[in-house]
């Protein structure tokens, strides 16, 4: 086993590669998407790992991807607490170098995602989540290159250069969104790193996330209100996702009374 993540385990395959098994209970379409996704964004400058195929392994489908030697930009934060605030900074550039990029039509639509998970939210989660969809902010400026899922745990700083892991939640999209999206993704959960980030102290989970902030904000022109409102729907679809609620559930409840956009 390389490493173990919320939906699935990556294994070594052979030399130079990596296989990625779903959990049981995944979609095997999933494992098609993620991977067509990673290619995809691959093909659009993007540091992802190179795709080498789809494989059957008892029955279900697993990705193969090249193998990307180093460890992950999370465990060097555990490693080196002394290196958050330059880890931070270091994740708000490849945020802001993917926004560069030109996202192909094949990705989906960051609106569309969105939706669908709001929906799920509201029918498992709290049925008043469904007023996320009401406050979404409208389309701004040409869509861009989201990740969707950026957080230290899914960058890899191998030799060569941090290499950008998980890309099934990447999309054609708002990239203040995305912003919302990561700013969420480096909250502590009950005065403890998020189970995505395991293993370290919240003081340098606090000071990367600082350090993250204020550099995407200093890079890209980002109005208040309109961050405010896609936090709220951030964290409205991200209760669809089996995580822990309570944080994600206060910011949603301080929102709910914001007025609907348009």
């Amino acid at each position: 086993m390389v490493a173990r993540g919320s939906r699935s385990t990556v294994y070594a395959w052979g030399r130079g590669a990596v296989a990625k098994v779903p959990d049981a209970g995944i979609p095997e379409g999933w494992i098609h998407f993620e991977a067509l996704y990673t290619a995809a964004a691959r093909d659009a400058g993007a540091p992802a790992p190179r795709l080498l195929g789809v494989e059957q392994v008892d029955g279900r489908a697993v990705s193969v991807f090249e193998r990307i030697e180093g460890p992950s930009m999370w465990q060097e934060v555990r490693d080196r607490p002394d290196r958050c605030v330059a880890h931070g900074r270091l994740l708000a550039d490849l945020q802001v170098s993917l926004f560069a990029l030109v996202p192909p039509v094949s990705l989906p639509s960051q609106r569309d995602r969105l939706m669908c998970k709001i929906r799920r939210a509201a029918e498992n989660v709290d049925p008043s989540l469904a007023m996320a969809s009401s406050i979404l902010p409208p389309a701004a400026g040409v869509p861009r290159l989201c990740h969707g899922d950026l957080h230290p745990g899914n960058v890899i700083m191998s030799p060569g250069g941090p290499v950008i892991v998980d890309w099934f939640d990447v999309s054609r999209g708002d990239p203040v969104a995305d912003i919302a999206r990561t700013s969420l993704l480096l909250l502590p959960e009950a005065r403890a790193c998020p189970a995505h980030l395991p293993g370290a102290l919240t003081g340098p989970l606090a000071a990367l996330a600082a350090a993250y902030f204020e550099r995407v904000t200093r890079r890209i022109v980002v109005d208040g209100d309109r961050l405010e409102h896609w936090r709220a729907v951030e964290a409205a679809a991200r209760l669809a996702e089996g995580v822990a609620q309570e944080a994600l559930l206060a910011i949603w409840r301080r929102a709910a009374r914001l007025a609907p956009t348009g």
